[in-house]
């Protein structure tokens, strides 16, 4: 028993890492995007590290952020499946 929940802890752990450089790069692709918009001349009113973390406070509320999740969801999922078509077998 403890080796299953050390391997789900590890499994957590591992789907975490993923989840975490998937984040810090798309977070760090939308501050590259913000920052060209703002070279372009979008909303010269701000300074250009106010315009970044104004967008940067908009992607973490964002719908692609929340979509990542789907990396702890989908291997349940799977799972799931797996184990209940091996149940009608």
């Amino acid at each position: 028993m403890l080796m299953i929940v050390l391997r789900v802890l590890i499994f957590f752990g591992l789907l975490y890492a993923i989840y975490w450089a998937l984040d810090r790069y798309m977070w760090v692709l939308r501050a590259r995007e913000l920052e060209a918009e703002h070279a372009g001349g979008a909303d010269k009113a701000l300074s250009r590290e106010d315009f970044v973390a104004k967008g940067l406070a908009v992607y973490s509320r964002s719908w692609q952020r929340r979509a990542l999740l789907g990396i702890f969801a989908l291997p349940f999922i799977v799972f799931l499946i797996v184990a209940l078509l091996a149940q009608l077998v």
